[in-house]
């Protein structure tokens, strides 16, 4: 009870930000609710003293004051539900909103909800269930309950007998909802489930279209997919007739108080305890408490299922973020781009990915981080980037934690690059353009020059996902775009993966000419990248070790048949024809015109 709680306070809170719209949509449509009461008493009327009092002129008052009433009652109507319906698209894409930016704060390691199908379910399916909630739900549900103890309330004064007995089946009727709503409940959230595993198949699917064809497995793609769409119409099939059972036999039985009434009523008329006029009255308050009832328990129904939605929501809003984001900081200067990582400790799932790390990089310093796939590269570039905060240990910048500054300012001066790029739908200027809004064309221009993309024109129209762009140009793209921004620190998480090695030489020299004195660390298992920076660094199941203790270690091949030095760490000075001397290999910096020469004698 108390998660259920819970739950309606976290997804009513949407519609309820703006309040005030809501009560003057509530009470406007509970007006004209209550105006509709009227018209069975002046039917009462129209019959004793019009029809059987033969009075033509009061009838035509009468009919014209109902269509009055029915004409205020619908406005009253058509306004609050216009009301509810600006105030449901305001809460919907407020959740959306809040949902979206909960998604960015989480890594996708960190709750199964963050990723694909699953993620996308919560922001169009689940999210658009608040509308429903916003036009009906628990307000609704108030008023319904309320114009319906009204209706009673004035049947009772009209004949307490036939009244009490003719509500007696309703009492049954409501029982029973609530009952198969309550086992029913459990039935939807799997439903929701299914719902969100055909999805997420479905988005994999296509995503991944070009593996499935290669492979000719798209029988098994299909097959899959229907297996799932199969799952989920069984459960939606037998949560339908489950309720559709019930549903027949409780209306039914919701039927009874009509003819109960009529039999009761006309008994009473005949004994000359009611007149004509007040059977007719109670028969048409009867009938509008059976109606009244029904939306009673459909929104009943909702606020059930408005739990199973809001609990799916909460596995997103209540999953701990990568990120903590503190109130009182500082604007990032641009620092030297020394930087430092200590005992830092990262944990993802239980499973603790970065082990008490110690890391310290120069101003101006390039560092080849290498290591095995899982070994950690990739959560220590997202460290030193603040793209996630450490559950122990500290980054620092020119000596000062970067969680004193502002995420705003640290992205300005440090950038982390994925390995793929992300690319969308639009102009190659757009696209360079996003990691920097209100950057002149110029200044886009000559990003996209430093980058190597001369022989793309900036108004050229890029596909969603880069399906027209080679791998090559997929990551210059991405290197445009730091370079726009023009960081102290350049991060890159293996940026020559999947290149060929004409093009990843190419790019690394471009890497190389476009540092100006950056600070630089690249993830990557590419043993050619070796030869373009200054130090090697290596992690293994999340701990730095000697670069020569890694088996099969990039550097030992960084110039195929090189020497190596005492370490058997191999660092290019651009003359590649003698050993190296003096010192750990490992951490011996080379000079600027060594890196220079490495880059275009071996590039």
């Amino acid at each position: 009870m108390k998660e259920s709680l819970h739950a309606l306070r976290f997804i009513y809170g949407y519609p309820l930000r703006y309040r005030g719209a809501m009560i003057v949509a509530t009470v406007t449509m509970l007006a004209g609710l209550l105006s509709t009461i009227v018209i069975p008493l002046i039917i009462r009327v129209a019959i004793d003293a019009g029809v059987l009092g033969g009075d033509p002129g009061l009838l035509l008052g009468i009919a014209l004051g109902i269509l009055a009433i029915g004409a205020i009652s619908a406005a009253l109507l058509h306004l609050g539900k216009q009301l509810r319906f600006n105030v449901a698209s305001r809460a919907v894409n407020d959740l959306r909103h809040d949902l979206f930016r909960t998604l960015l704060r989480l890594g996708p390691a960190d709750t199964a909800e963050a990723s694909g199908g699953r993620a996308l379910t919560r922001l169009v399916s689940d999210a658009v269930f608040v509308r429903g909630l916003t036009n009906g739900g628990i307000l609704e549900l108030l008023n319904q309950i309320l114009v319906t103890s009204v209706m009673y309330l004035v049947a009772l004064l009209i004949d307490v007998r036939t009244t009490l007995v003719a509500s007696l089946p309703l009492v049954i009727v409501i029982i029973g909802n609530l009952t198969v709503q309550g086992r029913l409940s459990r039935v939807f959230g799997e439903v929701k489930g299914q719902f969100t595993n055909l999805l997420s198949g479905v988005g994999e699917s296509l995503s991944n279209i070009g593996v499935v064809k290669s492979f000719g497995r798209e029988d098994a793609a299909s097959g899959r997919l229907q297996k799932i769409n199969e799952e989920l119409s069984a459960r939606r099939g037998s949560m339908k007739t489950t309720y559709s059972r019930w549903e027949a036999v409780l209306n039914v039985v919701g039927a009874l108080p009509t003819p109960i009434a009529l039999w009761l009523g006309g008994t009473a008329v005949v004994a000359g305890q009611i007149t004509v006029g007040s059977l007719v009255a109670l028969t048409a308050l009867i009938m509008m408490v059976q109606m009244s009832m029904h939306m009673v328990t459909m929104h009943a129904n909702g606020i059930f299922r408005s739990v199973v939605v809001a609990q799916r929501l909460l596995r997103i809003v209540d999953a701990r973020p990568v990120l903590t984001v503190e109130p009182r900081t500082r604007s990032m200067p641009a620092p030297d781009g020394a930087l430092s990582a200590t005992g830092v400790v990262v944990e993802i799932g239980g499973r603790r990915v970065l082990d008490d790390v110690d890391l310290t990089v120069r101003a101006g310093e390039a560092v080849a981080l290498i290591g095995p796939t899982g070994g950690g590269k990739t959560t220590l570039l997202h460290v030193l980037a603040r793209l996630r905060d450490t559950q122990a240990g500290v980054v620092a910048y020119d000596g000062v934690d970067v969680r004193d500054y502002d995420l705003e300012s640290v992205r300005r001066q440090v950038v982390c690059l994925p390995q793929r790029q992300w690319i969308f739908e639009g102009t190659l200027a757009d696209n360079i353009g996003f990691a920097r809004p209100g950057a002149t064309t110029r200044q886009i221009a000559d990003a996209a020059h430093a980058a190597g993309l001369n022989d793309l024109p900036l108004d050229r129209v890029l596909a969603a996902d880069a399906v027209d762009l080679s791998a090559g140009e997929r990551q210059r793209v991405g290197l445009a775009r730091a370079l726009l921004v023009d960081p102290a620190v350049l991060l890159l998480d293996n940026p020559t993966a999947n290149l060929d090695a004409e093009t990843e030489a190419e790019l690394l020299d471009t890497i190389v000419r476009v540092r100006r004195g950056r600070t630089l660390v690249i993830a990557t298992q590419q043993p050619a990248v070796t030869r373009y920076v200054d130090r090697v660094v290596a992690i293994e199941n999340g701990a730095l070790v000697a670069p020569e203790s890694l088996v099969g270690d990039a550097t030992d091949t960084a110039t195929g048949d090189g020497p190596t030095g005492t370490t058997g760490t191999t660092v290019s000075t651009g003359d590649t024809t003698g050993p190296t001397t003096g010192g750990d290999a490992a951490d011996r910096p080379l000079t600027p015109a060594g890196v220079q020469e490495g880059a275009q004698g071996n590039g």
